[in-house]
């Protein structure tokens, strides 16, 4: 299994992060998609960072 990890501060708009989810998706169409998680740090005095973990698998060629 295998894990990519997207993350964004505050400089990046919400629909970059979607999009370059998308772009990587859309690049690795043999993969298997195990779980994907989502987490964001951040409040009144620092900015808001956010991540999206995708843990996959490769697919097997047989």
């Amino acid at each position: 299994m295998k894990m990519k990890l997207f993350g964004e501060s505050g400089s990046k708009q919400i629909s970059g992060l979607e999009e370059e989810v998308n772009t990587w998706l859309v690049r690795h169409p043999d993969i298997n998609i195990i779980e994907i998680k989502q987490s964001a740090c951040g409040g009144s005095f620092a900015q808001t960072l956010l991540h999206i973990s995708v843990w996959y698998e490769e697919s097997q060629t047989t």
